[in-house]
């Protein structure tokens, strides 16, 4: 049985909802170590440690707890579990913006990753989408998200020089539940599929290593995303490094990174809507060598025009990895499992997440900001090249049956 299609305004309001909490989510990553220094029992040299275990938190409980949110989506239905991660994301917003001390913000912080939000709205917009239109569902959210990682930053930095977070973070909160409650009265229960009769049962972890296809797409979007989270710590330093005389370096690193979720939030449709009329393996390795040629490329420009115009084409071609693995990866598995699926596959990606960062933090001893790229584009590169030997190991099985 076919899913029924999410009318357009369901679709918006789970669209709005993803950019809202994106906003939550991405407010205090780039002035972190600025706001936990105004909390209450942080001195000067406590503020760097806070502040990196308070970025590293919400990983912990996404990593954890994903796989099984999304197996409870699948067995419970989409619209309580989208309904509790929703509770638990607007108490962890309004832990972090009423608490004065460290303690209760990082429990704040804790509870923003136990939520797994963008699981359980990835899964509800993937398995309520047709076959026919999901990758335009899936661009659809992923430029969501670009929006909400372009805007996030963009007012957490003004609201903390020139007022105070904590209205922000409120506000969030109360936009979250209005969505919430817009949610609850429209949006509707996805029909379930029953698994076919001659479908092997989907077993979540185990099924993935065993099927060399699946193995090399969760691998590949674990490696995307640890290129993604290590060129963020990489990019400030290379920009400094590259034109050390330049005034306001700060401000101008800020613009560079808002220009590339500006290219992934513009992009991100147009790539959902050749994910239907083709092969999203071909776009997520193209997209993947595109991100690897444009990171490499910033070793060897010497004009801030040319880094903007990288980080625009790096942009753009980031916005197809996401949403390419989970429209591929779907299609290979039954309806009744791409919950199950989804939290899979957002396990692997934050752990990508944990492991790019470390592996910057190893080779910044050795190794200049300009040659850190290199690593950056390695990691880019190796994710397509998983995705192309997804596709032989495709080939091999089929030939085998």
């Amino acid at each position: 049985m076919a899913a029924v299609p999410l009318p357009s305004r369901n679709l918006g309001l789970l669209l709005a909802c993803q950019a809202v909490t994106t906003l939550g989510l991405m407010v205090l990553v780039p002035i972190m170590p600025l706001y936990v220094a105004t909390l209450s029992g942080v001195d000067a040299v406590g503020a760097a440690r806070w502040s990196s275990l308070a970025l590293a938190a919400p990983a912990v409980g996404t990593l954890c707890f994903a796989p099984a949110v999304g197996r409870w989506c699948d067995r419970f239905g989409y619209r309580p579990m989208l309904l509790a991660s929703l509770a638990v994301f607007i108490a962890s917003m309004l832990q972090m913006a009423l608490s004065p001390g460290v303690y209760g913000f990082m429990l704040g912080r804790l509870l923003q990753g136990f939520s797994t939000i963008g699981v359980v709205l990835t899964a509800f917009i993937g398995h309520a989408s047709a076959e026919t239109s999901r990758g335009r569902a899936l661009g659809l959210q992923e430029s969501a998200i670009a929006c909400g990682c372009l805007a996030g930053p963009v007012l957490g930095g003004v609201m903390l020089d020139y007022w105070s977070l904590e209205p922000l973070l409120t506000t969030t909160a109360v936009a979250t539940g209005i969505a919430g409650l817009l949610l609850w009265s429209q949006v509707s229960e996805p029909a379930k599929t029953p698994p076919a009769a001659d479908a092997p049962p989907f077993a979540g972890l185990r099924s993935v290593l065993d099927d060399a296809e699946l193995r090399n797409w969760m691998l590949a979007a674990c490696l995307a995303q640890a290129a993604a989270f290590a060129l963020v710590n990489v990019f400030a330093l290379y920009v400094a490094a590259r034109f050390p005389a330049t005034e306001a370096i700060a401000s101008k690193t800020g613009l560079l990174h808002a220009l590339g979720w500006l290219a992934a939030m513009l992009a991100a449709p147009l790539w959902g809507h050749l994910n239907d009329r083709g092969a999203p393996r071909r776009h997520f390795i193209l997209a993947a060598l595109g991100c690897a040629l444009s990171i490499g490329l910033l070793t060897v420009v010497d004009a801030m025009w040319l880094v903007a115009f990288l980080r625009i084409v790096q942009g753009a071609c980031y916005a197809a990895l996401a949403q390419s693995m989970l429209l591929a990866c779907s299609r290979q598995l039954p309806a009744s499992a791409y919950g199950h699926l989804t939290g899979l596959s957002r396990s692997f990606m934050v752990l990508g997440q944990l492991l790019g960062p470390l592996l910057v933090m190893l080779l910044m001893p050795t190794l200049a900001p300009a040659n850190l790229l290199w690593a950056v584009a390695a990691l880019f590169l190796a994710t397509g090249l998983l995705a192309c030997g997804g596709r032989h190991a495709a080939l091999a099985s089929r030939m085998k049956s």
